[in-house]
């Protein structure tokens, strides 16, 4: 089954005044984007379904993307928000976790001013609370963040972690050597696995061709071995740059020069296993 482990759904109509971080030059995102729009592109690839991840920092966003999955069989699997700071988190955290849809949690790490808030005490106790319900954590990282990451994930062995967007590197400017560094350093740990996902965003949006993905790839690849590698369009964000399919495309056909096995993990394999998808 391949799955695109990581996009979006809202309805900008109704509620554009929860997205404030779309500015003006988002304006393609300025629409409604929902499961019908994304099944046919799915099917054009030959993708199964996809996990719908936050994209507002709100218990509202759960109950939705909830309802999706209710409502359409291509959403296996939802990663929500909770604020996992807050001391009476638990309760909520049981709650969603009685949906068999709702797979993870997911904070905006990288929207904190504090490069350490990922291993601050509140956060790492609201983490902590995520593998006794059976829960993953996804990692929304830049490559400042990468550092306290890693001694987060350190203190919790028993947590399944996935980075996001492996970490947002730099794309526009090159090679980035921090990221390398700490991307490096997260993906010693076994129980870390890596989204290929949101590349062409932070390339430059009106020259995303020109960068060296595969540079990238080969490079996460090398530190994490496909099965820890999973593909994700971060559609529609990803409009921004590039269309549906151009952004997969950059994954699917590099993935195609590796053996059947490894193109099989990064392109669904992976991503259901982690995230404990039932096979239909």
């Amino acid at each position: 089954m391949r799955i695109d482990a990581h996009q979006h759904f809202w309805n900008y109509s109704r509620d554009a005044s929860d997205y404030g971080w779309m500015g003006p030059e988002m304006s393609v995102l300025h629409s409604d984007f929902g499961p019908p729009e994304l099944a046919p592109l799915l099917s054009e690839i030959d993708f199964s379904g996809s996990v719908a991840v936050q994209a507002r920092a709100r218990e509202a966003e759960n109950d939705a993307l909830l309802q999706l999955s209710d409502d359409h069989e291509i959403v296996k699997a939802v990663v929500g928000w909770l604020d996992l700071c807050d001391p009476a988190v638990e309760a909520r955290i049981e709650h969603y976790a009685e949906h068999q849809a709702f797979k993870g949690v997911r904070m905006l790490i990288h929207d904190h001013p504090d490069p350490e808030f990922a291993n601050s005490e509140p956060h790492r106790r609201g983490v902590g609370l995520l593998n006794k319900y059976g829960l993953s954590y996804d990692l929304l990282l830049k490559p400042p963040h990468l550092t306290a990451a890693t001694r987060l994930v350190d203190t919790l062995p028993d947590t399944r972690f996935v980075v996001d967007h492996i970490a947002k590197p730099r794309l526009a400017q090159g090679w980035d050597e921090e990221w390398a560094a700490g991307i490096s350093a997260i993906a010693e740990r076994d129980h870390v696995c890596c989204k290929l996902s949101g590349m062409v965003t932070e390339a430059h949006w009106d020259r995303w061709r020109d960068v060296p993905y595969t540079n990238y790839l080969d490079f996460v690849i090398e530190k994490f071995g496909a099965e820890r590698l999973m593909i994700g369009s971060d559609w529609p964000v990803a409009l921004c740059a590039a269309d549906y399919h151009a952004a997969m495309n950059i994954v699917i056909e590099w993935a195609s020069k590796l053996s059947s096995h490894e193109a099989e993990a990064i392109l669904g394999r992976t991503c259901q296993s982690f995230y404990r998808i039932e096979h239909p």
